[in-house]
């Protein structure tokens, strides 16, 4: 049989492309794992009189619509103590993209738009700077953004339409942070859930879950797993290795 590394949202993809095969296929779904690096940002336990909402994504057209910006926006519109800081805009584009968010009715002074993050150090100040990350996407491979946020302990509400999102949904108290709508009120519930709460609270949550994901989800015991495995298919039938 054929062995595929695949992220949890395309494993059923690659399981349906390679049916037409008589002899049976093994996918080894490999999940991201937490990222140290991100997990050794401090978040401080000081609630801010708004709540700065982080949305991820270059603003595009094709991003608008495949990443639910619109979801996005709605919610944050209607949360009079929101801030919508999106993070991605190709250079020049910035105001194109304002006039977009301000056509879904975000207040100008409610609404940042900024270029793409080049470094991973200025992504870990840009997530001192925030309070909870959304990621409405209506189709996502996976998230890196969503499970970055939570590897640096910040609330994070996304779709289940996305590796991440399913990932998440099932871990325990992993669906709290998890929508499975694209009605803008479940949004906008998720996110007054999490803000409306002590900022202490909510951060010993995202504790709480970043440790029960990393334990599920561990970067080196799932590459031991994929290790064994291919060596076990380097056996021949007499149990010896061939190179």
């Amino acid at each position: 049989g054929v062995q595929t590394c695949a992220l949890p949202i395309l494993t059923e993809a690659f399981r349906k492309y390679l049916s037409w095969c008589k002899e049976n296929k093994e996918i080894f779904e490999f999940t991201p794992g937490v990222f140290d690096d991100f997990a050794s940002v401090q978040q401080i336990p000081l609630k801010r009189k708004q709540c700065t909402v982080l949305l991820f994504g270059r603003g595009d057209d094709e991003d608008f619509l495949l990443k639910g910006f619109d979801i996005a926006a709605k919610p944050v519109a209607a949360l009079q103590d929101a801030i919508l800081l999106f993070v991605g805009a190709s250079i020049g584009k910035e105001d194109g993209i304002t006039k977009r968010f301000l056509d879904f009715g975000i207040p100008e002074k409610r609404l940042k738009v900024r270029s793409f993050v080049d470094t991973r150090e200025t992504l870990k100040r840009l997530f001192c700077e925030v309070d909870l990350v959304l990621m409405p996407s209506r189709t996502e491979g996976f998230g890196l953004t969503g499970l970055e946020a939570l590897s640096a302990g910040l609330p994070v509400v996304v779709s289940k339409n996305s590796g991440f999102g399913e990932a998440l949904h099932s871990i325990p108290f992993g669906h709290f942070f998890v929508i499975d709508s694209e009605d803008p009120s479940a949004w906008t519930g998720a996110i007054k859930g999490i803000w409306n709460r002590d900022r202490q609270v909510q951060l010993d949550e995202v504790r709480i879950l970043r440790g029960i994901y990393g334990e599920r989800y561990n970067w080196s015991a799932q590459c031991n797993d994929l290790c064994k495995k291919m060596v076990n298919r380097l056996k021949d039938r007499e149990g010896i290795l061939i190179f």
